[in-house]
């Protein structure tokens, strides 16, 4: 999976900007798809690269302000920025040329501060700036305009986004090692085989242990899987607002010239007028949808990586973690339907049942519809029978043989081994139901008319008990 998607947002509009920003981007991507090899000479060719993209870059950055005379407040700015990576960069090759190690997630994190901070903020304020300087406007002018647009809560999500990001890159080398460590305890096994009982007693105990330690692994790749998707969902409504907001701001200085003219034509202000609400509401719409993304993210997310008992309504807990997955099904003609009460609370672990609500869409998605390649429905629903919910996850998808379904809540058991399933997800389920919401799961499935997973667990299950001295 790439690290970035090169989207509109990152365009100024400067081709020749545009065309390095990206060969940036694909150098970043690059970079992250084989972080786990930390190779000197992958490092040693990055570096000459950035070396090239230093050069070529910066000198056509410093022709571009220097042609369009922008603010040398603007000038200064951006010229400091480039000697911080300059330097950094110079840094690191003389590190290098020392034959010294350079730490390769280091890098990737400083080149994704750089793409995420000064190309989405200071080169997008040059490209404004140059616009509005060739459209007659004075330099110094259309900087404060520009400055005056800076909103601090873009960097507050901007940074919680990229530490977001980071978390997820720890997360994947986490579970890398593990899988690693795990591999070659088999290999230790497979070699004692023939020794001595007691040694082989001691290996399995270790195993033992080192499964756990996947299965958490496991969750918190999921979660990391879960924020990549989000971060990618947010660029949209964001984006949106964003151009909106920009368009407004094209609209009002319209406004201003006109009303500075003697005589004002009633129909040009009123549409202009009109236009800025349009643009308003617009702004509006998007950013309200953003902001109930991250709400929903936010419930989702503290809950999954915390075991913390509380009170939550069912319903809500399946929507949340429907939006959480829309990234994952976006595209794709699966509907997912939910016919939950909506005034059923139960209290628990809230974050246990929306793991495993995520693992059976997930299963349904991979298995029953082949990835999303065949269409279908899932409906997740829900009933009272006394102080015990009743949990049903349906698909119309291809279903399971009988020899499968014996084996489907097996860990690492999977039919998909070569497609890269880990034979984790309905094991993780199964788990978290018996244990952490001190249930029960079954499956039924039909070859051809789909599966379905019922669950039982109690309405209200006991707060765990605190020991005090």
């Amino acid at each position: 999976m790439e690290t970035f998607e090169w989207t509109p947002l990152f365009e100024t509009g400067l081709a020749i900007v545009d065309r390095q920003h990206q060969q940036l981007v694909n150098l970043i991507n690059q970079l992250g798809m084989g972080a786990d090899e930390a190779n000197p000479e992958h490092i040693d060719q990055t570096l000459v690269k950035l070396t090239h993209y230093t050069v070529y870059h910066f000198q056509s950055e410093e022709e571009i302000m220097t042609r369009a005379r922008v603010a040398a407040t603007h000038a200064d700015k951006h010229r400091a920025t480039h000697r911080q990576f300059i330097a950094q960069v110079a840094e690191w090759t003389a590190r290098r040329e020392r034959q010294e190690a350079v730490n390769l997630r280091q890098l990737l994190d400083f080149l994704s501060n750089w793409l995420i901070f000064h190309i989405l903020g200071d080169d997008q304020s040059l490209s404004r700036q140059v616009k509005a300087i060739q459209a007659g406007g004075d330099p110094q002018t259309v900087y404060d305009n520009d400055h005056g647009l800076y909103d601090p809560r873009t960097d507050v999500v901007l940074g919680a986004l990229h530490h977001l990001y980071c978390d997820l890159v720890d997360r994947n080398e986490e579970l890398q090692q593990t899988q690693r460590t795990l591999s070659q305890l088999n290999t230790a096994l497979e070699q004692r085989v023939a020794e001595r009982t007691a040694e082989l007693l001691e290996t399995n105990r270790r195993l033992r242990e080192e499964q756990e330690r996947v299965l958490e692994a496991e969750k918190m790749a999921s979660l990391g899987r879960m924020v990549a998707g989000f971060a990618h969902e947010l660029n949209t409504p964001i984006g949106v607002a964003v151009g909106a907001a920009s368009h407004s701001q094209e609209v009002v200085e319209g406004l201003s010239k006109l009303i500075s003219r003697d005589e004002v034509d009633e129909n040009d202000l009123r549409q202009r007028l009109g236009m800025l609400t349009d643009m308003s509401d617009l702004a509006l719409s998007n950013l309200r949808r953003a902001a109930e993304m991250v709400r929903s993210f936010k419930r989702t997310v503290v809950d999954q990586a915390s075991e913390q008992e509380r009170e939550y309504k069912l319903a809500e807990i399946v929507e949340d973690v429907r939006v959480s997955l829309r990234h994952v099904f976006k595209n794709r003609r699966i509907a997912i339907d939910g016919d939950c009460p909506p005034d059923l609370v139960l209290f628990g672990p809230a974050g246990a049942l929306a793991q495993t609500l995520t693992n059976l869409l997930q299963n349904s998605l991979k298995h029953a519809f082949a990835d999303g390649a065949r269409a279908g429905r899932i409906r997740i629903a829900a009933h009272t029978e006394g102080n015990q919910v009743c949990i049903v996850h349906a698909d119309d998808g291809a279903g399971m043989p009988e020899e499968t379904l014996q084996h489907a809540f097996e860990p690492f058991y999977t039919t998909r081994r070569a497609a890269g399933g880990s034979g984790l997800g309905l094991y993780i389920a199964y788990n978290l139901v018996t244990q952490a919401l001190r249930g029960t799961i079954r499956c039924e499935s039909t070859v051809g008319e789909g599966t379905r997973f019922f669950i039982e667990i109690p309405r209200r299950i006991p707060a765990k008990r605190v020991n005090t001295p």
